[in-house]
């Protein structure tokens, strides 16, 4: 099964929680919807990489579960891009 690769990209919520059961329900039910196990995959990973790069402490990362279940991961199936600042110019 590929929830495990899901499971291990997916930010940590750490010290919050994370219940893993109904995150894998809902992965379940979203490749039964349809939605491709490698595209679920590259959003996981797309939005750790945003949570990192935004240093998005554990509290506002959002459950594993809404993000699936809310179609959340539509909005990272491409790497999310850093708007360019005046200060990243000077």
């Amino acid at each position: 099964m590929c929830f495990e690769k899901f499971w291990k990209e997916y930010p940590s919520r750490k010290p919050h929680s994370n219940p893993r059961k109904t995150a894998e329900k809902a992965y379940h039910r979203q490749t039964k919807n349809g939605y491709r196990e490698e595209d679920l995959i590259e959003a996981a990973k797309n939005y750790a990489s945003y949570a990192k790069a935004e240093s998005v402490e554990g509290r506002y990362i959002c459950m594993a579960s809404t993000f699936l279940n809310q179609e959340r991961f539509l909005d990272y199936q491409e790497p999310v891009k850093k708007p360019i600042s005046m200060m990243d110019i000077l």
